[in-house]
């Protein structure tokens, strides 16, 4: 197996075809990570409204980093496949030097599923990484970057999903989205978040 940690601090994800669960590797990545939740792709009517399902169905997600509305998100997010009912895929996106600058300007309204607001930055440094915040759902832009300017980027990488792959993210660095998938479709992965 490659040496999957060097390839996910460079590159801010990693790509790998290998039978071990997501947990198998949240355990060498942090210290805390959630047990395996799968993600259905489903109708607007039977997904929860809070959800992506449930503003987009079927349809597009747009650009965001998962977690956008916490006060510590994810540092890592791993997904893998159970089961495809065709072809489908998750796009990615490493901001470049330009959209780093018009993050680090932008300023969100950040508001929780209870309606809690808060003003939060769309881009933070801390000790070691430029940490990324970013929602439309979730969080409108009130300065900087506006949800067409991010939405019109072409994704850094694209990953077609085959039985067998499984994802590991930097969610502080790559941002990510669905592209649409066929009403109907079975499409279910499994998703672990993992913290430092």
């Amino acid at each position: 197996m490659i040496d999957w940690r060097s390839t996910l601090s460079v590159r801010g994800f990693v790509c790998l075809q290998t039978r071990r669960l997501p947990v198998d590797f949240a355990s060498q990545l942090g210290s805390r990570w959630t047990g395996a939740r799968h993600l259905v792709a489903r109708n607007k009517q039977m997904a929860d409204p809070w959800s992506l399902s449930g503003q987009y169905g079927y349809g597009a997600f747009p650009w965001h980093t998962d977690g956008a509305v916490s006060t510590r998100p994810p540092r890592w997010l791993i997904l893998r496949p159970v089961h495809l009912g065709g072809q489908t895929s998750t796009e990615l996106l490493e901001p470049d030097l330009e959209l780093q600058r018009a993050m680090r300007r932008t300023t969100l309204q950040v508001r929780d599923r209870v309606g809690r607001v808060r003003y939060l930055p769309a881009a933070i440094k801390d000790e070691e990484v430029l940490w990324f915040r970013w929602d439309p759902r979730t969080c409108s832009p009130r300065t900087g970057l506006t949800i067409e300017e991010m939405e019109q980027r072409e994704p850094t990488e694209v990953i077609t999903w085959k039985e067998g792959q499984l994802l590991i993210l930097d969610n502080a660095r790559i941002l990510h989205r669905r592209p649409a998938v066929n009403p109907g479709m079975k499409r279910v992965l499994e998703r672990v978040y993992v913290w430092k």
